[in-house]
């Protein structure tokens, strides 16, 4: 068959008919062999296989890129996440509720999907390692006494005993029991950061955060920081509130915000740097100040591994 391809390349223009000759020599892009591929059966082996190798040999179009240089950076206050998500407008508060404005919580950490199954693997994250792992029973050679054989292996009736310190006996050891160790596990950073933002959109979809200018009261008086939170929740009495200041030790409260909510154990103080799953799922309402949600915000979008390259 190859053969019989070959011969009828060099007699192409004699020996084949007028029509297919014109068909063959039209078009100046198409080559030999595939103009006499097209007067081959569909079906036939040599068609086939020519085909294969044809395409194989084809030329790869180059990839073409994109290039990048000249366009504008992306800057994170743009928008939220290449636009995946919708950023949420509260309203920004006094100690007394008084509105003074408006705020924009950020969509790509306080309106992202709410996962319970993240939710809860960094709550029992948390949870292990607040364990103590202090638990301890002692085995049989670490209580006291029992060294000598209470009676002799044979000739008494009973069953032999080789010590009154064994675990079938009262004041014996115990058998296979609670070791010190430790409870923690590992998780990734991401999983923790996904969950904090997840816990973060359920109190913003519930409608229960609410942004404070400041969270520093006119007194210490415990009276004076109830009726401040009172007012905050609309009166909702005795509701659980977990309080977030933008200082690493509280100081934008100051020393009267943790004298007011110390006789109040619905209400919790906490610093940016340290909210957590846990304590946000523990409370109802959340108040947090605005330098401290932009302290929040920075730290969810710091780069979990930095870049150790520098240009």
């Amino acid at each position: 068959m190859r053969r019989l391809c070959l011969t009828a390349l060099d007699q192409s223009s004699t020996s084949i008919g007028f029509g297919a000759a014109a068909s063959l020599l039209a078009p100046a892009s198409i080559s030999p062999i595939q103009q006499l591929i097209k007067l081959l059966p569909p079906n036939h082996s040599y068609s086939t296989a020519a085909a294969t190798a044809t395409a194989a040999a084809s030329p790869v179009a180059e990839p073409v890129f994109q290039d990048v240089s000249s366009l504008p950076p992306l800057t994170l206050a743009e928008h939220t996440l290449q636009g995946q998500f919708r950023d949420v407008e509260v309203p920004l508060y006094d100690l007394h509720k008084q509105p003074i404005g408006n705020f924009i919580l950020d969509g790509d950490i306080f309106d992202v999907p709410i996962r319970r199954d993240i939710l809860h693997r960094v709550v029992r994250w948390q949870l292990a390692r607040r364990q103590q792992g202090t638990h301890k029973t002692k085995t049989r050679s670490e209580v006291r006494g029992g060294g000598r054989k209470p009676w002799n292996q044979k000739g008494s009736g009973r069953a032999r005993q080789g010590t009154i310190r064994a675990p079938q006996w009262r004041g014996g050891g115990v058998a296979h029991g609670p070791v010190p160790r430790t409870h923690e596990h590992d998780l990734q950073k991401r999983v923790r950061r996904l969950g904090l933002k997840c816990a973060l959109s359920a109190k913003a979809w519930e409608r229960r955060v609410i942004v404070v200018d400041s969270l520093r009261p006119a007194d210490f008086k415990t009276k004076t920081m109830d009726g401040h939170v009172a007012a905050l929740l609309n009166g909702a009495a005795r509701r659980s509130v977990l309080m977030v200041d933008s200082d690493k030790d509280g100081l934008d409260g100051g020393e009267n915000l943790r004298l007011g909510i110390a006789n109040l154990p619905w209400v919790d103080i906490l610093p940016s740097v340290g909210v957590n799953v846990y304590s946000l799922l523990q409370r109802d309402y959340l108040v947090i100040t605005k330098d401290a949600v932009e302290s929040l915000v920075g730290r969810l979008r710091r780069p979990i591994k930095p870049c150790s390259i520098t240009p």
